[in-house]
């Protein structure tokens, strides 16, 4: 994971004059999913967050928890979340633990940007805003659980020969 960081922040680095979003797209690869999520952070010392959010990938959407702890942070904030999701190729390399540096100084309203990265190299670019008052600095944890396999699409056609099966 170090290495990949390395990369990310060596090509970040590199794109000098360009633009920001465009360099930090060519970076990532390109956009497999989508996510927002609300969460909500307690700290004193050591902090704990917690929520609730979906994924959306290939067409459907997939409702997850996440919860995590950081260090080296104060207070309360609460707030929604909306990102991208890079490298994304099965849903099942999404759960897991994802790391990241961030910070965060908010009072009242704050608006913030982060970035994660997972063992499976899923990575989630996102942009947040917060509300409350908390002051952090520090390598923080998140770890998403997902809460049930959405259902295939249903076919308007697949129940009508069991129904007139039963009806003989």
């Amino acid at each position: 994971m170090r290495s990949a960081s390395l990369h990310i922040a060596t090509a970040l680095a590199l794109c000098g004059t360009w633009s920001l979003t465009a360099c930090a797209q060519t970076a990532l690869g390109p956009v497999t999913g989508e996510v927002s999520f609300h969460t909500s952070s307690a700290d004193l010392g050591v902090g704990y967050t917690w929520g609730h959010g979906v994924l959306t990938y290939g067409g459907r959407s997939y409702p997850f928890s996440v919860s995590g702890a950081s260090a080296a942070a104060i207070g309360y904030s609460s707030g929604d979340s909306v990102g991208k999701v890079y490298n994304l190729q099965r849903i099942e390399d999404f759960p897991g633990t994802f790391w990241a540096l961030s910070g965060e100084a908010t009072v009242g309203r704050g608006v913030s940007g982060q970035l994660m990265e997972n063992d499976n190299g899923v990575r989630i670019r996102l942009d947040y805003t917060r509300g409350g008052a908390r002051i952090a600095a520090s390598p923080s944890r998140l770890t998403i659980r997902m809460l049930k396999t959405p259902e295939p699409s249903a076919d308007p056609h697949a129940g009508s020969a069991k129904t007139h099966s039963a009806a003989r």
